[in-house]
């Protein structure tokens, strides 16, 4: 690994742990928190990120209609998406701790699995609210690349979609929605603790946590989130779709696949026509495996 690669993954996490401290923690852990987050935020964060579609009209008419669909976890692609870890036997021996304070107690004993037991009830409910999130939380994954071979391959079926480019500071500026950095680890983010004080921060935190961690086998992606609950979504959040559609900004530019064509084609150069946004398309490297990008329209 380079000194670029572990600059990178220092940024993440540490943009990544400001970000839930901004959101969970008390007054003064906010904002202290939050302004090294924008201090951070406004060092590192690329100008535009963008997202991958497929070549279905029904996408484009969103991007046209300046929406995004966010997504519950549960419908990604990865199946170790928002999972976490649980430490049983760190956490048990905190909780023995609190229980118990300046005692101890023989393992085995009546009063040790008494406190086991409960032990166990309360996790069991914990991870079964910690679970529902991937199903009541919306997500939307944007990266910081547009030349992808991989993720063209995967997210803009086969080519034949588009990216769309969005210019990061808008986002924060016009919509107010938190972009958070995913952090790429070999290990999953871990339960090791359960203060009954802070108990509702300290589960929120690892959910958000969760919800931005994926295995370093996904870097290539070099993924931002933006997280938003059924709740801030309200009536506009899909039970049976497990999502919900909200507001996005004006796309920046749209690149078309190298396979790009028919009526899609025409819709996307229609609008992009229409509403002054510059227009891309890739084209095939002649001599490597890469991808250029070839000026259809541009305004500025």
């Amino acid at each position: 690994m380079g000194t670029k690669d572990i600059i990178q993954k220092d940024w993440r996490i540490d943009l990544q742990s400001n970000a839930i401290k901004a959101i969970v923690g008390n007054f003064e852990e906010k904002l202290t928190a939050f302004l090294e987050f924008d201090k951070q935020f406004n060092e590192v964060a690329p100008v535009s990120l963008y997202k991958y579609f497929s070549d279905k009209l029904e996408k484009l008419n969103d991007v046209k209609n300046n929406k995004l669909w966010y997504s519950a976890p549960c419908e990604f692609n990865d199946v170790f998406d928002s999972d976490i870890a649980v430490d049983d036997e760190t956490l048990f021996q905190e909780v023995l701790k609190m229980a118990l304070p300046n005692q101890s107690v023989k393992k085995g004993s009546k009063k040790w699995i008494e406190i086991r037991e409960g032990f166990k009830s309360r996790l069991k409910v914990l991870l079964k609210e910690i679970d529902k999130v991937k199903t009541t939380t919306g997500v939307v994954c944007l990266s910081e690349n547009n030349d992808s071979l991989l993720m063209w391959a995967h997210y803009a079926n086969n080519h034949k979609g588009m990216c769309v480019e969005y210019n990061l500071v808008k986002i924060v500026k016009e919509l107010r929605f938190a972009l958070i950095p995913v952090v790429y680890s070999n290990k999953k983010v871990i339960l090791n603790k359960l203060n009954p004080q802070t108990y509702k921060e300290d589960s929120h935190a690892i959910v958000i946590e969760s919800l931005t961690s994926k295995s370093l086998e996904w870097s290539y992606e070099n993924e931002w989130r933006i997280i938003r609950d059924k709740e801030a979504c309200g009536e506009l959040w899909k039970d049976e779709k497990k999502g919900a559609l909200l507001g996005m900004i004006k796309p920046k530019s749209i690149t078309l696949g190298c396979e790009a064509s028919g009526n899609f084609e025409t819709e996307v150069i229609k609008y992009c026509i229409e509403s002054n946004i510059n227009l891309y398309k890739m084209e095939k490297d002649k001599n490597k495996y890469k991808l250029n990008k070839k000026s259809i329209v541009e305004f500025n």
